[in-house]
């Protein structure tokens, strides 16, 4: 089983036009595709995403990619690690129980 990095950072913000607006205008991040909730930048080797979250926002995942994300689930399940959210069959959000969360998901 093995874990590989994707170059992917997702972020959550409070306030969302305005974030997307300073990450492309001040930071200088460049704007890839958006929606009304979500924003793609590209930032030298990195994608990052801009999430709204009009809740407490400031939440930050790491994304890995996986060969098989049912196996992976349940090593991680064994080790206390908690299921947050299902996107699809082949990506899913987890909560360690160390309190980081991250996304796994696979081709």
């Amino acid at each position: 089983m093995k874990f590989e990095f994707s170059p992917y950072i997702a972020f959550q913000v409070k306030n969302y036009k305005k974030a997307v607006k300073f990450y492309e205008k001040v930071i200088g991040m460049k704007k890839i595709k958006d929606s009304e909730n979500e924003t793609e930048f590209k930032f030298g080797p990195i994608n990052f995403f801009v999430e709204n979250n009009p809740g407490p926002g400031g939440t930050t995942f790491f994304e890995f990619k996986v060969d098989k994300v049912n196996e992976v689930l349940k090593k991680l399940e064994a080790e206390g690690c908690k299921v947050t959210q299902i996107y699809s069959d082949k990506s899913v959000m987890i909560a360690d129980p160390y309190g980081m969360c991250f996304h796994i998901w696979e081709d």
